[in-house]
């Protein structure tokens, strides 16, 4: 009796010494994200044989349901990529927990990272994630298609008027049919809110930020898009995909995210040549300024080992990654040490996306459900229903403000 009581305690403590601590990740899919995610996971758990990480990548139709029905029932993830607008919104209603400060600090965090990047995750200082797929809008442009337009292929659109003088000398029209669109655009709300701001916007009616206003920039930013298709007739809705468009060498300019530097490699023209440049200024206000939005990683308000899931997430944001996501798709760093690297800054194609970090703001849209999706509501009623500016502003701005009070009025 006396050595099975022997061999049952080698063996508990056998156990106990082996045992692992386990991090669920839950993200939502993007095939290359989880191919990284994956060799990330795997490195880490090499180096750190204690732990095993189970990664789930989930559709982002399915995404935020999931997530937090998964929460509610208590048996959520122990991490998760969540939006980084809805930071207060999971805060409020408990879901997320801060991170250990043995492992991130407040100081150190603003000491190392760009401040945009994490300004939604400091929250009654405490820190509640890491910034990840960080983005900004910039300019892309085709310079073959600028020389053969008499442009200069290596001076881009300094501000609004150069923008339409360009996008002018580059479309082409036959039989009354467009064949080539000097400046691509469908309303995408975080292009047209860097608009807005470059013209002066600032949205919030206080400082508390609970309530936005309807303002001059705004209303002019939907004419000036208006007076594009209508007046100076650079591009047509019924042109067809601006991605699409630009990817066949049939635009000459188009405004998106840094990481479609990445995605324009792929699948496009084997001719296709692009370069990207800052967001063009307001020529009145001289205002650049970019829509900055990123996701986060966070910790979940039922992780039962926040030290070793604070470790994981700090492992797949750390420089050596943010290097790879940059170089591989143009996503953007929030580590200084990363995006202050003359490496990137001098690069013709990653040196604008960088760059753009240092005028971009946070967008101004709060919650999960994103309602700055509205602006652009307002501009297809502008565009395709030719509803008058101001009011389909005005309807804009009162369903944000709905949004707002619903989401978070109760908390206040």
């Amino acid at each position: 009796m006396k050595k099975f009581l022997s061999v049952l305690f080698l063996v508990t403590l056998c156990v106990v010494g082996f045992s692992k601590t386990t991090i669920v990740h839950w993200m939502h899919h993007s095939p290359a994200r989880l191919e990284f995610v994956d060799k990330m996971a795997k490195q880490f758990m090499e180096e750190n044989p204690d732990v095993e990480i189970v990664i789930q990548s989930i559709p982002l139709s399915e995404y935020k349901t999931k997530l937090l029905a998964a929460v509610a029932a208590g048996s959520g993830p122990d991490v998760a990529q969540v939006p980084g607008e809805a930071m207060l919104e999971l805060y409020y209603y408990q879901v997320i927990q801060p991170f250990p400060t043995t492992v991130m600090s407040i100081e150190k965090l603003q000491k190392d990272y760009i401040e945009p990047t994490v300004r939604n995750l400091i929250i009654d200082g405490e820190l509640y994630g890491l910034p990840t797929d960080v983005q900004t809008i910039v300019l892309f442009y085709n310079p073959v298609l600028f020389e053969q337009a008499g442009l200069d292929p290596n001076r881009p659109p300094e501000d609004w008027n150069e923008l339409i003088e360009y996008a002018k000398k580059l479309t082409k029209w036959e039989d009354g049919k467009m064949v080539q669109s000097g400046w691509a655009f469908e309303g995408y709300d975080r292009e047209l809110e860097t608009m807005m701001r470059c013209a002066g916007a600032t949205f919030w009616e206080d400082e508390k930020q609970t309530k936005v206003k309807l303002e001059p920039a705004i209303l002019e930013t939907y004419e000036f898009y208006k007076k594009a298709i209508e007046e100076h007739k650079v591009y047509t809705p019924e042109f067809g995909s601006r991605w699409t468009g630009f990817r066949q060498i049939k635009e000459g300019m188009v405004l998106g995210h840094g990481a479609m530097v990445g995605s324009f490699m792929v699948g496009s023209h084997p001719d296709l040549v692009f370069r990207t440049a800052p967001v063009p200024k307001h020529p009145v206000t001289g205002k650049r300024i970019t829509a900055l939005t990123s996701w986060s990683l966070s910790i979940m308000e039922g992780c039962k080992d926040p030290e070793a899931a604070a470790k994981w997430l700090l492992y797949i944001t750390s420089e050596d990654a943010q290097r790879k996501w940059l170089e591989e798709t143009g996503e953007l760093p929030s580590l200084k040490v990363v995006a202050n690297d003359p490496k990137y800054k001098d690069d013709p194609l990653l040196g604008a996306v960088v760059d753009s970090l240092n005028y971009a703001e946070p967008t101004f849209s709060k919650g999960w459900a994103n309602p700055s999706s509205m602006l652009r509501d307002a501009y297809n009623e502008i565009i395709k229903k030719g509803v008058p500016i101001e009011e389909a502003a005005s309807k804009a701005i009162k369903e944000i403000n709905k949004y707002l009070e619903e989401t978070f009025g109760q908390f206040e």
